[in-house]
């Protein structure tokens, strides 16, 4: 995968392009780092074309990364990242391992690496939001079918479901003890 694929993606989610001082900049250039920021978080990006790279970024750029560690905002401290692109294919076992290395060490950012597009959707934040459905909508779901029980019923015997159902959604989700007294008189029980 290209950087370019992540970069248009940070754009989509409203990240910008974020800035250092020229100094640090020059050193994230000299080591082909893009950094993105968004309100709360900074990701820092690179593409390896190589496993070689990949393999010495622990010298070259951890190291980067951790010398202007002092100079990162705080806000952004604890929402670090460092996504390290993959535009090379090979799947090798040692490969692998490597990897799953890189990924649990946390030491000056967290981090995570990307083989394709669709692995950005493991990265929390990044992730889309299903829309909400009403799937767990139970409160509607369960006025329906009472209303649609007493259409069927038509007024067989004294039980007042819209008594029930109000004081159920009213009162008993929040007083269960005090709602139970009610019920007696709710379902017209008595002489």
């Amino acid at each position: 995968m290209k950087v370019e694929i992540v970069i248009d993606f940070l754009h989509l989610k409203r990240f910008e392009q974020y800035q250092f001082e020229s100094e640090l900049m020059t050193q994230f250039e000299e080591h082909n780092i893009n950094i993105w920021a968004s309100d709360t978080r900074l990701i820092m990006l690179k593409e390896y074309r190589t496993q070689n790279s990949l393999i010495d970024w622990e010298i070259k750029d951890q190291a980067c990364i951790a010398s202007v560690f002092y100079h990162i905002p705080k806000k952004y401290l604890n929402n670090l990242y460092f996504f390290m692109i993959l535009n090379f294919n090979n799947d090798e076992i040692e490969l692998r391992l490597k990897i799953n290395k890189i990924e649990k060490n946390e030491l000056v950012c967290k981090k995570y690496i990307l083989k394709d597009i669709d692995e950005l959707n493991r990265i929390p934040f990044l992730m889309e939001k299903a829309p909400e459905s009403d799937t767990f909508a139970f409160d509607q779901k369960f006025k329906k079918r009472i209303m649609k029980f007493n259409e069927q019923n038509d007024g067989e015997g004294d039980l007042s479901l819209e008594k029930v159902m109000d004081d159920y959604f009213n009162n008993y989700l929040s007083n269960k003890q005090a709602s139970k007294l009610k019920i007696d008189s709710l379902l017209q029980i008595g002489d």
